[in-house]
Formats: structure tokens, C-alpha cells, sequence
């Protein structure tokens, strides 16, 4: 088998081989899995630098999140296209894998292969984090920060459905257009002038929550523009940790907590996993949510792949994918 393994925790550049081995024999309640579709996601460079929630024991196979096909193990599930439930462990930047049996879940076979790769994590996450903290009266505004990622266009999208409009922050003025393209209801750009075109996209409106994906600077201006005891939800932090003012926390009531999809896994219930991922790919086959690809690459072109995904200005998620598809 064919895979990508982590060395040492710092730059991935110099970090992660290929490595060529023995496939690992599986157990009774295990199945092989022919990997076909495996994405690119920031947590991932987050963990070869040592900075995610878990630091596995080197060296460690890489990737969380993907789409394969059974080829031995469950009799029933032979021959059929699985989501590989995401876990930083799961190794899936390989042509096959072991995993157990209770985390695989069949997907269907005439639903676009590279979405569903991208199905376990960021989706799973953006409706998670609607449905928990957004449970606002229809029309009301949440903000969210990255909302030119892939993770930002399934915060909308799922916004959307649920009748809420969405204040979105991007980097460039060149975001702005995709994400009204997309379904957003404002955006504006996190420049100097952040919090005047907050004030003149919301129109005297306050947003509800704040989903934040960057930190920094850009929160504690955005938190001007939230409601007395709204909430910030931090789900990753490229930047370090989301900026609030004490007075805001101490008079208006803001609260500041995070989210991480692994420990909502470890906590549902085998059915609640089901019937979100059976949802998410519902919602995949009929064209309501998606994210742009930008470029796939092999597995043996990784240092590119590595260098594409961590490039400034990408328009679309970077993939690795395996054999026939």
C-alpha cells in the first residue's frame, strides 16, 4: 500500500514521506477500503505542525476525511462506495486502507464523487454549527469569518434553508462577488473599514453569532455589531485566538466558546452519525450544497498538492485522488 506518513511535527515540507508497505491484516470486524477521493483540509497541516487537538505517535499516516470502496470485510458492503467517518487518525492519503467496520457508511454511487469526499468534515461542521447556535427566528443575520472557503459557502447554504441571512467576511475584494454568487446575503471585506461596511451591510440590524475561523483582530470588530448576550463560536484558529474586549464580555453578556466536530462524534449516538451523514449526502446529490474543486493531484505528487492547498488566494478546495474512479 501505498501512503503518506507524518515524520515529525513542523513544516510539511520536510515532514511527510511516501511510504510503500505491507498492507496491516485485517480483524474480524475490520474491511478494506480502495480509497478514491481524499481532500486537502487546514486541520491537517495543523497537525503536522503539532498544533491540533491530538498529536498522534510517529510516525502516523495522514488524512482525515474521505470517499473509497469496500473490497473485502462486510460481505454487504463489498463492492460499494463508503464515507470513511473523519478522524485524525484514519490515514486515508493512501490507495487502501484498514479501517473498522462501524466507520464506514455507504454513499451513493451516482452522486458526485469529489463532493462527497468533501462530505465528512466541513459540512458535517457548518450544519452542526447552524442548527446548535443558530436557532434564531427567520431572517436574522449570523456572521461568519473565512466565508470564501469551502467551509463558508456550507455555513450559507445551510443557512439559507434554515431562513437565516448571512453577513459574511472575506480577505480580498475579489471574494466578495463568489460569495454573493453563492447565496450570501452581505459581504464585506476585513480592511480597516471593517466596521463601517459591517454597520452599512446590516442596516441597523445586529447579527446573532459569530462563526469564526480565523481570529485575530477581525472578531473583536465584528463583536460591535453583535447582539447583548450573542455568542462567538471559534472552530479553528490559522490566526491565534479570536480578539474580545472584557467590557464586551462583562456588560453586553458575549460569550466566547468553540466547537470541534471529533468531540461531537465521540459523544452521538451511532443513529444522530447516520442520519446527519445520510442528510449531508442528500443535500450533496441534489446540488444544495457544494464547494468548488481547484486541482486534484496523485498521491505521489503530495509536495504539490501540499504547496497548492497552503497557496494564498485559492479559489477551491485541492484533492487527492486514487486510481479508477
Amino acid at each position: 500500500m501505498a501512503r503518506l506518513l507524518l515524520t515529525e511535527y513542523g513544516d510539511p515540507a520536510s515532514s511527510v514521506r511516501l511510504d510503500d508497505g505491507p498492507l496491516p491484516a485485517p480483524g474480524p470486524d475490520d474491511v478494506v477500503v480502495e480509497m478514491l477521493a481524499a481532500p486537502l483540509n487546514p486541520a491537517d497541516f495543523l497537525l503536522m505542525r503539532g498544533l491540533y487537538g491530538v498529536r498522534p505517535a510517529l510516525p502516523a499516516p495522514l488524512g482525515a476525511e474521505g470517499v473509497g470502496r469496500v473490497v473485502s470485510g462486510d460481505p454487504a458492503l463489498v463492492g460499494r462506495r463508503v464515507l470513511v467517518l473523519p478522524s485524525p487518525e484514519a490515514g486515508l492519503w493512501a490507495d487502501r486502507v484498514v479501517l473498522p467496520r462501524r466507520g464506514v457508511l455507504p454513499v451513493p454511487d451516482d452522486v458526485d464523487l469529489q463532493q462527497l469526499s468533501m462530505l465528512a468534515v466541513n459540512p458535517a461542521t457548518a450544519y452542526l454549527l447552524v442548527r446548535s447556535f443558530a436557532r434564531f427566528e427567520p431572517g436574522s443575520w449570523i456572521a461568519q469569518t473565512s466565508a470564501n472557503s469551502a467551509m463558508g459557502r456550507y455555513v450559507i447554504a445551510l443557512a439559507r434553508r434554515a431562513g437565516l441571512r448571512t453577513l459574511n467576511v472575506v480577505r480580498r475584494p475579489s471574494a466578495v462577488a463568489p460569495v454573493l454568487a453563492a447565496g450570501g446575503d452581505a459581504a464585506v471585506v476585513s480592511d480597516e473599514n471593517l466596521r463601517a461596511s459591517v454597520r452599512d451591510a446590516l442596516a441597523g440590524d445586529r447579527v446573532s453569532v459569530i462563526l469564526d475561523a480565523t481570529g485575530g483582530g477581525v472578531v473583536k470588530d465584528l463583536t460591535r455589531a453583535l447582539k447583548d448576550g450573542g455568542t462567538v463560536v471559534s472552530y479553528a484558529f490559522p490566526e491565534g485566538a479570536p480578539r474580545i474586549s472584557p467590557a464586551d464580555v462583562v456588560f453586553r453578556g458575549i460569550t466566547l466558546t468553540g466547537f470541534w466536530l471529533m468531540n461531537w462524534l465521540r459523544t452521538a449516538t451511532a443513529d444522530e452519525v447516520t442520519a446527519l451523514y445520510a442528510e449531508l449526502a442528500e443535500l450533496v446529490a441534489s446540488g444544495d450544497l457544494a464547494a468548488p474543486v481547484e486541482a486534484t493531484y496523485s498521491l505521489g505528487e503530495y509536495e504539490k498538492a501540499f504547496e497548492h492547498s497552503l497557496a494564498p488566494g485559492r479559489t477551491g478546495k485541492i484533492l487527492f485522488t486514487f486510481g479508477a474512479q
